[in-house]
């Protein structure tokens, strides 16, 4: 669960600093109730940036398509496959962190984007992945 400080908080450098290390994720610092600033430990800035360079195209000019969208639960899943089978994505939520916040992660939506070149065999994995689900639930 995100941990959720007020502003004032922000006195308090060491109570915050421990907590950014001992849950190993991003703070949410609010301002008048609304979302501001987002506040992490540098071990945590390492993983989330090292993880979004791998999972990056290595070409920046290709081409990149639309895949699917899929809400946070499944995105994970296809992440790991797509991870799986070596075809390189990118993941954009549909909303920002403070929006996400505030409206409840069951409302976001993640994107998948893959490059041109990769988006036959992509979707593919896609329709069997998820034709197995909608399978399952009827």
């Amino acid at each position: 669960m995100p941990q959720i400080r007020p502003i004032t908080d922000l006195r308090n450098t060491s109570e915050i600093a421990e907590l950014c290390h001992t849950k190993n994720e991003p703070v949410f610092i609010t301002k008048n109730g609304y979302g501001d600033l987002v506040i992490m430990s540098m071990e945590t800035y390492e993983q989330l940036t090292a993880s979004s360079a791998e999972v990056r195209p290595a070409g920046k000019n290709q081409e990149m398509c639309l895949l699917t969208e899929q809400s946070p639960i499944w995105s994970g899943m296809l992440a790991d496959v797509l991870q799986q089978h070596g075809i390189p994505f990118v993941q954009e939520s549909s909303l920002g962190a403070g929006l996400a916040l505030k409206m409840g992660s069951l409302s976001e939506v993640i994107r998948f984007y893959v490059p041109a070149s990769h988006l036959a065999a992509a979707k593919e994995l896609v329709e069997e992945l998820f034709e197995k689900e909608a399978e399952e639930t009827q």
